[in-house]
């Protein structure tokens, strides 16, 4: 990813944060630059932000999918995006221009905040109404842990039910069943399955979700380890369109974090923030890739918009395709007569454990094993790769 060696140091100028702010803004060539961006970009103020609604809406308009008075529901997340999203939206519907947006937004917030205690919960929610208040938008409220257990969704405008027991009601349901890895997995499902049932009861044809390039290139590196690369495509790129009737759609996952942050600075803006928990990088699949990824992104942040691109190049044939999954609704590949990555494993590690018997040829020890080896294809499964394994812990539950 770089080509700087060892003794790369003695080749890179000592001056190189210094120099760009010792010129002039690279885009209008006259004002002092105040933002720097990937190391090397600097852009004065009134350049870094109309630049970045530039992106914003140039990214809508690309992807022609939105029409004049279409309803968007807007998934609200606490932190930086989500703030961001939300000024971005209220400064595109109060354009006079012709680049003004003419949707309809309609904002949810699905609070899952569960290590938080009742009275955060509460001030959390009050902040967050305020501040889409503040943008002269109303804020819709729903939670997960009630969505899950009623099996139905409950808006409600101003006032959420709050129940001290909902982090361990959501604990109980599934950590002693599945480990962590498997239990992410599954709440991502979940959310998601939630979030298109609010956009059909309120009549929303599109969802917005807050994910930046970061999220999104997590997401690439933990669907190829989880077995669901032929879910790549809905999972990072603009538009997941698994559902008829609803898509959902990531109209900041061209910006980084910094981005995003610099931009509620120098609007004045106040995100709500929360209180964290110390997750363990090492306890599940999701944690390790997206530490892996901020670290990346501290340190090559170029890297990180690199992955992206490669994600936007993959692409599935449509013609393997033989169904949706029953659990995440993605794509099940057609059965074929070759090995897949995870049956060539399996095949080898069934060779590995088998005990040789020299008094039987190799050809014959070769047919043994073969004997004992299910090839999937032959397997009608109605779950993708990954969801089959843990689909027989939800069966009861879903």
């Amino acid at each position: 990813m770089c080509s700087v060696g060892d003794d790369g140091d003695r080749h890179m100028p000592s001056n190189v944060f210094v120099q760009y702010y010792d010129t002039k803004c690279q885009k209008c060539k006259l004002e002092t630059p105040i933002v720097l961006l990937r190391r090397k970009d600097s852009y004065c103020k009134d350049c870094f932000l109309s630049g970045t609604n530039h992106k914003f809406k140039s990214l809508l308009g690309k992807s022609k999918l939105l029409r004049p008075k279409d309803r968007v529901l807007v998934s609200y997340e606490v932190g930086h995006p989500s703030t961001a999203l939300l000024h971005l939206i209220r400064s595109g519907l109060d354009l006079n221009t012709p680049k003004k947006l003419r949707f309809e937004p309609v904002f949810v917030f699905l609070e899952d905040q569960y290590h938080l205690t009742k009275d955060e919960r509460s001030q959390m929610i009050t902040r967050a109404i305020a501040e889409a208040e503040k943008l002269k938008f109303k804020m819709h409220l729903v939670s997960f842990a009630e969505s899950i257990m009623k099996d139905d969704v409950t808006i409600y405008l101003n006032h959420l039910n709050l129940n001290d027991n909902d982090g361990d009601a959501i604990n109980n349901k599934f950590a002693t069943k599945i480990n962590n890895t498997n239990k992410k997995e599954v709440s991502n499902i979940l959310r998601r399955n939630i979030l298109l049932s609010i956009a059909k009861k309120l009549s929303c044809k599109f969802i917005f979700t807050p994910e930046l390039s970061v999220d999104i290139a997590a997401n690439l590196l933990t669907n190829i380890s989880l077995g669901r690369g032929s879910q790549v495509p809905v999972d990072t790129g603009f538009c997941d369109d698994r559902d008829k009737d609803v898509k959902i759609l990531r109209p900041l996952r061209s910006f980084d974090k910094k981005e995003v942050a610099l931009y509620n600075v120098l609007h004045v803006l106040e995100p709500v923030t929360v209180r964290q928990t110390q997750d363990n990088q090492y306890a599940s699949i999701q944690a390790l890739a997206k530490q892996f990824i901020n670290e990346l992104n501290e340190n090559y942040p170029a890297t990180v918009a690199t992955v992206v691109k490669t994600g936007d190049k993959l692409a599935l044939d449509e013609n393997k395709v033989a169904g949706n999954c029953k659990l995440c609704k993605g794509n099940i590949l057609k059965p074929t007569e070759d090995l897949t990555s995870d049956e060539s494993t399996s095949f080898s590690k069934l060779v590995s454990n088998e005990l040789p018997d020299h008094s039987i040829s190799s050809q014959e020890r070769y047919e043994k094993v073969e004997g004992q080896f299910e090839h999937k294809a032959q397997v009608d499964n109605e779950y993708c790769f990954s969801c089959s394994k843990i689909s027989r812990f939800l069966l009861s539950d879903t």
